[in-house]
């Protein structure tokens, strides 16, 4: 009896270790089939190509000195346009009287703003509501102003404000008009006239027309306009830059004409890479929020395949503009609008298609395609893409493909902007049945 049951045993014990292994390898299946994947949507993002190099800023200069004594005033802003001859400043006996000046130039805009708006009160068309987002706007755009280190608009636009309020006054009737304050004001304006007028020493002018600076770096015509055809790769070195002293007598300097220049050593790959593009920009971030537009000017090289120094144009000024001179800049040769996904995303796939070729046989055809799986429901797709340009970890695609671009007419198996795009995962293919938590 203990002989028969040791033979029943025996099977028993076999079949489950059978079973355990099946379990196991069912398991390993099941793994590999569901394993745990990541997507990121597909966004419309638009990225720049761009060469990094140091900038040379050359322009023009002339340097306006005066030793005369006095205190100078000065009367136009950094970056601001100036005429051959135009005055720059004024020189007074002492601080006192430059002030007055200026105090007499505020009173003249306000008693102007005034009068305009006794002339037209009774035209007024504007509500409360209407002038109360005007204020608001020109608030915004103070802040705006601030941020940008553009103070010049800044007192435009409180000029602005202050002639909203006013107006704003009338609407609602707290006066009835604005000339006994003119009265008042302009008394004051001629008490400040005449006793700024008697202290007064001179005007001093700009020697050109171009844009004014009120300070100098000691930098100026160590390359001018007339250089920058000569230039080549080591004039631009440290030593080819040393600065100069700036007399005690300068006390500012005008930029001739409305174009600047700047001047890069770059490869002779990046310098192929400026010169094949179609429009060209700069970052200059400390000076402008925005891209600055330039052109080429020239490329000076002594072969195709050697370093160069690239001349750029352009004619973008204000007063940060006025007083670069040497920055790292980003030369923006291109820019790319289309689908952006993560270069880990990317897979090449072998598709193939059975077709009837001129015989009238039926043949399969195969093609490579660069494309991407994308996560629908609880299953995996591959979507063709076309790539227009590839950064260190990203790529950025086509969003409209031709009949020409599709493989075999693939109109289902096109990528599309916020498409789930596979990222991180293993064992992927078409048709691929995920799990739905995934």
């Amino acid at each position: 009896m203990e002989k028969d049951k040791t033979l029943l045993v025996k099977p028993i014990v076999g079949a489950i270790i059978i079973i355990l292994i099946l379990a196991y390898i069912v398991s390993v299946v099941l793994k590999a089939n569901f394993t745990q994947i990541k997507t990121e949507t597909a966004n419309i993002m638009t990225v720049s190509e761009s060469v990094s190099a140091k900038g040379y800023f050359i322009r023009d200069e002339h340097l306006i000195s005066y030793n005369e004594g006095g205190f100078v005033s000065y009367i136009i802003d950094d970056g601001d346009k100036i005429s051959k001859n135009e005055a720059v400043a004024n020189v007074f006996s002492d601080a006192e009287a430059a002030a007055e000046k200026n105090q007499a130039d505020k009173l003249e805009i306000q008693i102007k703003k005034l009068e305009q708006l006794e002339k037209t009160k009774e035209a007024i068309s504007a509500t409360p509501d209407e002038l109360d987002k005007t204020i608001d706007n020109d608030l915004s755009k103070i802040n705006q102003y601030i941020s940008d280190r553009d103070y010049a608009s800044v007192q435009n636009i409180c000029d602005n404000m202050l002639y909203s309020l006013n107006e704003r006054q009338l609407v609602t009737g707290k006066t009835e008009g604005y000339d006994a304050k003119i009265n008042d004001l302009r008394s004051q304006l001629d008490a400040l006239k005449n006793d700024a007028a008697s202290k007064t020493q001179k005007s001093i002018s700009s020697p050109a027309t171009g844009y004014f600076v009120s300070s100098a770096d000691g930098y100026e015509n160590i390359y001018t306009t007339a250089d920058i055809d000569k230039l080549m790769p080591g004039d631009l070195a440290e030593d080819k830059l040393s600065k100069r002293d700036v007399s005690a007598d300068v006390i500012g300097k005008t930029i001739e004409g409305v174009s600047w220049y700047v001047a890069c050593d770059v490869s002779a790959e990046d310098a192929l890479k400026i010169k094949s593009s179609d429009e060209l920009h700069i970052e200059l971030p400390l000076v402008n929020n925005e891209l600055i537009s330039v052109k080429l000017y020239s490329i000076n090289q002594k072969t195709k395949t050697s370093d160069a120094v690239v001349i750029l144009q352009g004619d973008f000024m204000n007063k940060e503009m006025a007083q670069v001179r040497s920055e790292d800049i980003s030369i923006v040769v291109n820019t790319y609008t289309g689908i952006y996904i993560s270069k880990k995303a990317v897979h090449e796939r072998e598709l193939s298609k059975k077709v009837t070729d001129n015989n009238g046989k039926t043949v399969e055809v195969k093609e490579n395609v660069t494309g991407v799986f994308i996560k629908l429901g609880n299953e995996l797709k591959f979507k063709q893409i076309i790539p227009i340009y590839t950064g260190e970890d990203f790529v950025v695609c086509k969003k409209d493909l031709s009949d020409s671009d599709k493989v075999f007419d693939r109109d289902a198996g096109i990528l599309k902007p916020y498409d789930n795009v596979v990222v991180e995962g293993a064992n992927l293919y078409d048709n691929k049945i995920i799990d739905r938590t995934n």
